[in-house]
């Protein structure tokens, strides 16, 4: 297991690490693009790129949604302004039920539904990829904010959030996303707020979290959940913590397999434990199919 808490010279090293990677990968002749949400892990993102390669490589922009918090683009615009670095602002607030109400309509047996918030939260989330891509082919290099503690949990959209060629904190858990935060200079504002993509009013990463663990993998299409579920939904919701659930994560990442070892070191219920890991199995098979595979070059001769 890899230790969640560090001291000072620590992070410092470690945020001394990450720049190091982004110098290396931008090298002298490419720029990069990030997209910012107003939450913490693109805040520490922009902070280490901005470190990295200075204000005059960096392409900001945001994604104004319907229905995003508005936390989340006041985050955004200061962010910006403190680093120096100006902020393109795509006003897209009907694009994702656009989309999903062309989907429904072409392809019915699926079952889209612009009442279905999951799928409009994923359309939400996929545009940045069209974003990403129409800067990149402009020659700009993409940089993402995904962080482990998503990644372990199949909490991402594989073409949407989870789609980057550069990931600077993609290896650190959100409690260490916090840590490295706190020293980059990132608002209390920013560290404080609850952790949400900012889709819709009120959403909450830990409260979806514990809906998926009560699914057993991640949500596909929209369902609903008997009483039952919801309140077993809210008793995980009031066990979780960053700090809890990084440290459970950990463990599993570590090899544990058994939930009473897990919940013991994570000061969590068994239950909520076993959830989990069985989460993060699915995860694995879901969200962990890899990408750009082909066959081998060139073709054998056939006699």
């Amino acid at each position: 297991m890899t230790a969640l808490v560090w001291s000072p010279a620590q992070i410092r090293h470690e945020i001394e690490r990450v720049t190091a990677f982004l110098q290396e990968r931008l090298g002298d002749e490419h720029d990069a693009v990030l997209g910012l949400s107003g939450g913490i892990d693109s805040d520490v993102t922009a902070r280490l790129l901005v470190r990295a390669v200075g204000v005059e490589r960096v392409r900001f922009f945001t994604v104004v949604q319907a229905d995003m918090e508005d936390r989340h683009l006041r985050n955004a615009r200061a962010l910006a302004k403190v680093l120096g670095v100006p902020l393109v602002e795509l006003p897209l607030a009907t694009w994702a039920w656009g989309l999903i109400d062309v989907l429904a309509t072409s392809d019915p047996d699926e079952g889209f539904s612009t009442q279905a918030f999951l799928d409009v939260g994923r359309a939400k989330n996929s545009l940045r990829s069209v974003v990403y891509s129409t800067y990149h082919d402009r020659g700009y290099i993409t940089v993402g904010t995904s962080n482990r503690t998503e990644a372990e949990c199949g909490f991402f959209v594989r073409f949407g959030d989870g789609l980057w060629h550069l990931g600077p904190i993609a290896h650190l858990y959100k409690t260490q996303v916090f840590q490295l935060a706190a020293m980059l200079g990132s608002t209390q504002d920013v560290i404080q707020q609850p952790a949400s993509a900012g889709y819709w009013q009120g959403q909450s990463d830990l409260e979806d979290l514990a809906y998926w663990m009560i699914h057993g993998a991640p949500i596909g299409a929209q369902r609903s959940f008997s009483p039952a579920e919801i309140e077993g939904a809210a008793h995980i919701h009031a066990e979780l913590s960053f700090e809890r659930l990084d440290q459970a994560l950990n463990m599993i990442a570590g090899g544990e397999t058994e939930p009473v070892a897990i919940a013991r070191a994570a000061d969590l219920s068994t239950d909520t434990a076993a959830r989990l890991r069985r989460l993060v199995i699915a995860a694995k098979r879901i969200k962990g199919y890899p990408v750009a595979q082909q066959l081998d070059y060139p073709v054998a001769e056939v006699t």
